[in-house]
């Protein structure tokens, strides 16, 4: 069983959706649910459901609802030993908007205490990362934290992993990308740090080798309907994953599940293309729910 330690914040996701397609100007009659989320959070999930030995670090607010962000982790086999519970702002709130097909819209992000979270982070990361096989970040954290646990990780030898929660942070600090084992992002996400345009496979693959070049010899490119692409320059190979179309009824977690299918299938070392294969399906399993990540009842249709 891989031992993996991921850290990232987490969040309660409050999302609305419309049934009709969306009006800025008028009411819009749809549905309201609360559920746990954050990149950190999910990807946590997302690994103990697929069997992992996960180790959360992070911190919740003690209370009613951090309490129960805790038990429904315990609850899929993650080991929450390592997340601090703080008497206020332990963790965020995430307010999203979806139309009627499932897509996110627009959000409002209420954000963690910084501070607190990332004192706690690396406290608890003297202890927790011990034995571990790969460690998986919400690259959405200070550039203090990100060094210090790049540091930490090139000490100890661990395969370093990053995922987009929010991209500011890196855009801006392009070099600590430099200090990963693996990059996973959006099409999207890799246009904006690369300064270059995707329209086909091909312009994916010359991307991610871009990205690769000046940070993280393996780096992977989703791009939706077009499935994915990876370069890894360590081998010197490269490839794209297609991917099958499926009706979406909550894109919301869907890359999260991704980068932790991937994550879990090269910790068992598997090859790039059957990582990406992986991903790829389980990406599709939450964007057909309405999940946040993988549930254990989405397993049986995966092999």
């Amino acid at each position: 069983m891989n031992k993996i330690a991921v850290i990232g914040k987490v969040f309660v996701d409050i999302k609305g959706t419309s049934f009709a397609p969306l009006h800025k100007d008028a009411k819009n009659v749809g549905d309201i649910t609360f559920s746990n989320g954050g990149t950190g959070r999910n990807v946590a999930q997302n690994l103990a459901v697929l069997g992992n030995d996960v180790r959360f670090i992070s911190t919740v607010t003690n209370d009613q609802i951090g309490v129960g962000v805790l038990e429904e982790l315990k609850s899929y086999g993650a080991n929450v030993d390592h997340v601090e519970m703080l008497e206020d702002h332990g963790m965020g709130m995430w307010l999203a908007v979806m139309d009627n097909e499932g897509d996110l819209q627009t959000s409002i992000s209420k954000q963690p205490d910084a501070k607190l979270l990332e004192e706690a982070i690396l406290r608890q990361s003297v202890y927790a990362l011990d034995g571990v096989d790969a460690v998986a970040i919400d690259l959405d954290l200070s550039v203090t934290v990100l060094e210090r646990l790049i540091h930490i990780c090139r000490k100890m030898e661990l395969p370093l992993y990053g995922v987009c929660g929010h991209l500011s942070v890196i855009e801006r600090n392009r070099h600590l990308l430099q200090g990963f084992t693996g990059f996973i992002c959006s099409r999207e996400e890799a246009e904006i740090l690369s300064d270059l345009s995707i329209v086909t496979v091909e312009d994916a693959i010359h991307v991610a080798n871009e990205l690769a070049k000046k940070g993280a010899p393996f780096t992977v490119v989703t791009m939706s309907e077009l499935g994915a692409v990876y370069v890894d320059r360590r081998t010197a190979t490269s490839g794209h994953v297609g991917t099958k179309k499926v009706k979406v009824v909550d894109s919301t977690g869907a890359g999260d599940s991704f980068f932790s299918a991937v994550l879990s299938e090269l910790t068992e070392s598997k090859r790039a293309e059957e990582a990406l294969q992986l991903g790829m399906k389980v990406a599709a399993q939450v964007i057909a729910s309405t999940e946040n990540g993988l549930i254990p009842e989405m397993l049986e249709t995966l092999r």
